[in-house]
């Protein structure tokens, strides 16, 4: 199909004609690129363990939300940490988010008074993969093990998972 009429000169019908199956492509292909994103939303944003993690308990928390933990045995939780943070940084830049420690500095002061029930710190790590009106994320959270869940030893990884339906 050419845009030029039978007298030589441009056919504004023709062109007209061609502007509106183009117009029309683009918006198809935008509607199914949008179906695509909002589909690969609506599932839980899997972040990889580190090597040597074994999965100790997974559980639904409704339709969609779930918890997933796992034990790494002989690890240090600040090197699980570590490695949380290079994932963040994989995924967002070097404009991502960090992996934050709680508290900032020491550990808990019920954990220093003696209670052993809870462990001395935690690290919480955010991947936000949310997309066009649409939320996916996993929040990490990673602890030296305790004896009140018998993970003495081991550092205790908990994905918290979120994403819409």
């Amino acid at each position: 199909m050419t845009i030029l009429g039978r007298d030589g000169n441009v056919s504004f019908i023709r062109l007209g004609t061609l502007a509106a199956i183009i117009g029309v492509l683009i918006i198809l292909g935008g509607l199914a690129l949008f179906f695509v994103d909002r589909a690969n939303h609506q599932r839980p944003f899997d972040i990889e363990p580190p090597a040597g993690s074994a999965l100790w308990f997974s559980a639904d928390k409704g339709g969609n939300a779930r918890q997933v933990v796992y034990r790494v045995q002989g690890a240090n939780a600040d090197d699980i940490a570590a490695y949380y943070q290079r994932k963040l940084l994989e995924f967002g830049g070097n404009n991502g988010d960090k992996c934050v420690r709680f508290p900032s500095i020491g550990n808990y002061t019920e954990y220093d008074g003696g209670n052993r029930e809870i462990p001395p710190f935690r690290w919480s790590c955010m991947f936000d993969n949310s997309g066009f009106q649409i939320s996916q994320s996993t929040r990490v959270n990673i602890e030296p093990g305790t004896e009140a869940n018998d993970s003495v030893g081991m550092v205790v990884i908990e994905n918290e998972q979120y994403w819409q339906r």
